[in-house]
């Protein structure tokens, strides 16, 4: 009977969450917020406005859209804070302090659910930069546009900073292995920036972290320039590769200090 009971709780439970869903977010409050949040490894919680709309907004839903569906491990939600009437989740913005500033984005994980990571205010709330900071602070696999799942689980191995010349050789060694599963022109221009990119740090004398900064600020100071759609749609998948090579698992040193 207690079993029963249960099944029937937890299938309440799920009603609950996916009715509320829309466009793969979840909308939470004060009486959810913290039973669903537990129940997943990562949750990036966006508080905002009752009505929230305009292209921060459109940003994030399509995020959810794009990915949360692929990632059991991530929950994508909303919290709508109002500032008349009952004023409903203010209370939720009182705890997590959050500033009459919307919107304000923050990743929490379940394993250390008393602390968070914040969006950055100094980026723009982009489908990519949203993309980024997930890839950044998580060990979840969030593929930006034009990488290639499998060599970036080579490129993630690539980076690790024990790694020999010898080493190096040898992950190289298993990409050129693997050129003919990449032939498509869809994934060969990918394919072959990862290679180069690979070759040259192996060749380099700065450590592959350097690397990577001194070329992500190069091309981004080339972005700043005149340059034609072409040039920008390429180096812009130079940076989406680029960004395949410092994915990293999580420290303790990356959550937020800011205890709730």
């Amino acid at each position: 009977m207690w079993r029963d009971f249960t099944a029937t709780v937890f299938f309440v439970f799920v009603h609950i969450v996916t009715s509320f869903a829309s466009n793969g977010c979840v909308e939470l409050n004060k009486s959810t917020f913290d039973k669903i949040v537990t129940r997943f490894k990562y949750t990036l919680v966006k508080f905002d406005v009752a009505f929230p709309y305009g292209d921060k907004h459109e940003a994030f839903i399509k995020f959810a859209s794009e990915h949360a569906e692929e990632n059991d491990d991530l929950l994508v939600a909303l919290v709508s804070i109002k500032d008349y009437g009952d004023k409903e989740n203010a209370d939720l913005s009182q705890r997590f302090n959050i500033p009459e500033k919307y919107p304000i984005i923050k990743l929490f994980n379940n394993e250390t659910f008393d602390r968070f990571i914040d969006f950055p205010e100094e980026n723009l709330v982009t489908v990519d930069n949203l993309r980024k900071f997930v890839s950044t602070h998580t060990d979840l696999y969030i593929g930006l546009p034009g990488c290639l799942k499998e060599i970036d689980k080579l490129a993630a191995q690539f980076s690790d900073p024990s790694n020999t010349k010898e080493t190096l050789k040898q992950i190289i060694t298993d990409m050129e292995s693997r050129r003919s599963l990449y032939s498509a022109e869809k994934t060969q221009k990918s394919y072959t920036i990862y290679l180069t990119f690979m070759s040259k740090m192996a060749q380099s004398n700065k450590s592959v972290p350097e690397f990577v900064s001194a070329e992500k600020e190069r091309m981004q100071n080339l972005l700043k320039g005149k340059i034609s759609d072409n040039k920008k749609s390429d180096l812009n998948l130079r940076l989406n590769i680029m960004e395949s090579f410092r994915k990293l698992t999580p420290s303790p040193t990356q959550i937020s200090n800011d205890e709730l």
